[in-house]
């Protein structure tokens, strides 16, 4: 025996596993190789997927025995689900850095666009690349993350499948069915080897010829090479003496493999008590339970060797199931039985004369029937006048109604006669089994990533946009104190960064919108979080609304020649008596002359920000931060 290879077999999965301590020098890995056995790198060890006698001798030439497998089946799924397990943690960890590094680069929302802003368009193509590229690396490596979860999932579910008694039972029929197989090839080969044996020595070409199942058992070009003269009689007989002899071996050794497992798998399935169909004595006109939900009548029961191995119902979709489909059983009401027995019945079958009939013997018949395939019995729908019936018909070129002349004449059953009325079996029945709702899952970033690439990554030309900060963008909106029912206005709203700050303070204020550019203004259209309730693609300054009036406007304007003047003025215009506006605009000359008097002379605030302020948009822009407040009576939060 090696020292350092061992082997195993596992009747549960029936397969053999080849475990070395060092590596396989060449020679010998190419006989394992070419013998069907494969490398699992993650269980260290070579495995060939079923039982054969030639892998088993190749292991016993190796190992010098086969031991038991020590881990069982569920073991080892619960070993691979292991794995699946951390991969999954893995990719899911790889995601959140590919995520971190795209909202390093922009900030992604729900499909908002990437801006260009002071950037030149070279850069934000290339910014919108490398957020493509890192999205997609996020949302690849979540659905690998998902795709190990459902494998660790299915490993378990699959390996305690194969333990259930039903599945059990299943895989017993099979090799049973196996096992017949290779009996009838043993007897077949035992009998065509008697053949030959018995032919003798002396046996000629024609002979030899003549003898059955010769080509299987030494092959085509052996009957070629006889009937070529190439080999003599005597050498053909010792060569398809020596085949079946081989076929017969091998055939034992399978016999007694199928055996050794059906012992197997029948203890497993005593220790597990049985299939439920073995504990219910099931009789005709009882009621099974199939498919854990369909209650159907038992119409025949099918034994072998006094067990029961299937029972044909009155069930949709398929009549006949095997035995271990049956889940549950109800005995026969009183009568039952009788009116199965009576809704089973065939119709009679008739025999008479009549027009375009074909008229035949008895023994003319048997004969015609044996010699074609077409001849049959054929049923006869019931109409007005006779219930249903069955006739022989002659087939084949033709079809016509066999009369047999000296068989008794068979009338077809009369309306109303003395035919009993066929019984009508109770309908199957189909009970809902209650099954918990299975929650929908609830949406992560990467879902929200997903839909952003499917929409692509937008590069928008907004030379004068200066997105403002979150941290500034949050304090605006808390200065700007709008309370629910409020109409809010936002006139140059851009990606949305102040709408969604006001959003997050009064989630029940109403937010008007207006943005200049179509790209932006559409993509605050499909912006959730922005939930701007209206929203308008128009130039500020010469925009007008129905209401014409706001009780909070909010703004962050363009500042090239001044604008923010303009807009700052128009937007506080719209504004209620008692209404209240925050805004930022240039520290410049301009500003100071014509916009601070004015904001002081309406109650309001002038504070200077720091130069960095709008370091993260590209600009170090000196800006102030303005609020005023209307003349008149303040507006009150709606109640």
């Amino acid at each position: 025996m090696s020292q350092h290879l061992e082997a195993a077999y596992d009747p549960g999965d029936n397969k053999l596993r080849l475990r070395s301590l060092s590596r396989l020098d060449s020679e010998t890995f190419a006989m394992v190789k070419a013998a069907g056995f494969r490398w699992a790198p993650k269980q260290d060890l070579f495995v060939a997927p079923m039982w054969t006698p030639q892998r088993e001798d190749l292991l016993l030439e190796l190992c010098g025995e086969i031991g038991d497998e020590d881990t069982s089946l569920v073991e080892r799924a619960e070993e691979r689900s292991e794995r699946f397990e951390d991969y999954s943690e893995k990719r899911a960890a790889d995601a959140e850095r590919a995520h971190a590094a795209v909202e390093a680069i922009v900030e992604v929302s729900n499909g908002s666009p990437i801006l260009i802003g002071h950037h030149s368009e070279k850069h934000a193509r290339r910014d919108a690349e490398r957020i493509q590229n890192g999205m997609r690396k996020a949302v690849a490596n979540w659905e690998t993350s998902k795709y190990w979860v459902r494998r660790a999932e299915g490993a378990i579910a699959r390996a305690k499948y194969k333990e259930l008694p039903a599945v059990r039972h299943r895989r017993i029929k099979g090799i049973e069915a196996d096992k017949r197989k290779k009996e009838k090839e043993i007897k077949q080969s035992t009998a065509f080897r008697d053949l030959w044996e018995k032919a003798g020595h002396e046996l000629t070409k024609e002979q030899a010829m003549r003898i059955p199942n010769f080509a299987s058992c030494s092959s085509f070009r052996c009957w070629a090479a006889l009937d070529h003269d190439e080999i003599s009689p005597a050498l053909a007989r010792e060569q398809a003496i020596d085949a079946h002899a081989r076929i017969i071996v091998q055939a034992n050794r399978w016999l007694q493999h199928y055996e050794n497992r059906l012992a197997y798998e029948r203890a497993m399935l005593g220790e597990q008590g049985g299939i439920a169909a073995e504990k219910f004595d099931i009789q005709v006109g009882g009621r099974v339970l199939l498919d854990r939900n369909e209650w159907a009548t038992v119409l025949r029961v099918t034994k072998k060797d006094g067990a029961i191995v299937s029972v044909t119902t009155n069930a949709r979709y398929v009549s006949k199931r095997s035995v271990e489909k049956v889940l549950g059983y109800e005995p026969p009401a009183e009568g039952m039985a009788e009116k199965v027995a009576n809704a089973m019945k065939r119709p009679p079958l008739c025999n008479y004369p009549g027009e375009g009939f074909y008229e035949t013997t008895k023994a003319e018949w048997a004969r015609m029937t044996k010699a074609s395939d077409f001849n049959r019995v054929a049923k006869v729908k019931a109409t007005e006048t006779h219930a249903e019936y069955r006739v022989r018909k002659a087939s084949g070129t033709y079809d016509v109604t066999v009369f047999v002349t000296d068989m008794p004449r068979v009338d077809p059953p009369v309306i109303g006669g003395t035919a009993a009325a066929k019984e009508e079996l109770p309908a199957p029945v189909r009970e809902k089994m209650p099954r918990a709702p299975k929650p929908a899952p609830e949406p992560t970033k990467f879902d929200a990533m997903k839909e952003q690439l499917k929409a692509g990554v937008k590069v928008v030309s907004a030379p004068q946009l200066f997105p403002t900060p979150p941290g500034l963008a949050a304090r605006m909106a808390v200065l700007l104190d709008a309370h629910r029912g409020q109409t809010v206005l936002e006139p140059s709203a851009g990606t949305g960064r102040l709408t969604r700050a006001v959003r997050s303070v009064e989630p029940a204020a109403e937010i008007v919108a207006v943005e200049i550019n179509s790209e932006l203004s559409d993509a605050l259209k499909g912006d959730a979080l922005s939930a701007c309730s209206w929203v308008y693609r128009a130039d500020f300054l010469g925009w007008t609304d129905a209401r014409e009036s706001f009780d909070r406007a909010i703004l962050n304007p363009p500042f090239a020649d001044a604008q923010d003047i303009e807009h700052i003025m128009r937007a506080f215009a719209f504004l209620l008596p008692g209404g209240k506006l925050v805004a930022l605009c240039a520290n410049g000359p301009r500003q100071n002359a014509k916009l601070r008097p004015f904001v002081e002379s309406n109650e309001g605030t002038w504070e200077e920000l720091p130069e960095d302020t709008f370091a993260e948009s590209g600009t170090h822009v000196r800006a102030v931060l303005l609020t005023m407040r209307k003349p008149g009576e303040r507006a009150e939060a709606a109640q």
